[in-house]
C-alpha cells in the first residue's frame, strides 16, 4: 500500500492497484477490509504501531503539555526512519480530504489537556490553540518542514519545539 499511494500521490489510488502489487485479487482485499475507507483506517492503524514500536511509546500514550516539545523532537527523529511510511500516512490525508482515526483521537486527547491547563490568557480556544499545536507535533508537520521547506530532520525537530514551546508558553 505505501508504494500505491507514493506513486499516487495518496489521491485516487484503487484497491485493485493495492491489491495488484500485493500479488492478490481485489475481492480478497475487501474480504478483510469492506470499504476503501476501512483499507486506508488499517494501513493508518499500521503506521501508527509502526512509529509507536520505532519510538519505543505505549499504544496509549502518556505525555503531558510540558513535554511536548521533547516529544516533537522524538516523534521526528521516528518519522525520518520510517520516512516512506509517514510519506505515505501525510499524502493518505491529503488524498483523503480528512484526518485518520489516529490524528482525530490524538487530536482531540490534547485539546482535552489545553481545555484543562488553558489560564483564559489568550483570545484562542483550546480547539484553536489544539490546531496550531498539532501542526507542528505531527507527521504533516514534519512533512511540511522537511519535504516542502528543505529542513533536515534535526532542524524541522528543533524548529518544532521551539514552535511548540513558545505556542504552549503564550497559551497557558
Amino acid at each position: 500500500m505505501v508504494d500505491v499511494i507514493l506513486e499516487t500521490d495518496g489521491i485516487g489510488f484503487s484497491v485493485q492497484a493495492v491489491a495488484d502489487r500485493a500479488g492478490v485479487t481485489h475481492r480478497t482485499i475487501y474480504n478483510h477490509f469492506p470499504t476503501r475507507e476501512a483499507l486506508c483506517d488499517a494501513f493508518s492503524d499500521y503506521v501508527d504501531e509502526l512509529l509507536m514500536a520505532g519510538s519505543g511509546a505505549s499504544s496509549e500514550p502518556a505525555w503531558s503539555l510540558a513535554s511536548l516539545p521533547q516529544l516533537t523532537e522524538e516523534l521526528y527523529r521516528t518519522l525520518a526512519l520510517r520516512d516512506r511510511h509517514a510519506r505515505a500516512y501525510v499524502m493518505l490525508m491529503i488524498g483523503n480530504r480528512r484526518p485518520m482515526s489516529g490524528w482525530r483521537k490524538r487530536s482531540l486527547m490534547a485539546e482535552k489537556l489545553i481545555a484543562r491547563e488553558q489560564s483564559g490568557g489568550t483570545p484562542l480556544t483550546p480547539r484553536q490553540v489544539t490546531a496550531v499545536i498539532r501542526m507542528f507535533v505531527s507527521t504533516m508537520g514534519w512533512h511540511l518542514l522537511t519535504e516542502q521547506c528543505g529542513l533536515s530532520t534535526d532542524e524541522a525537530a528543533a524548529a518544532s519545539a521551539w514552535a511548540t514551546r513558545t505556542l504552549l508558553e503564550a497559551a497557558i
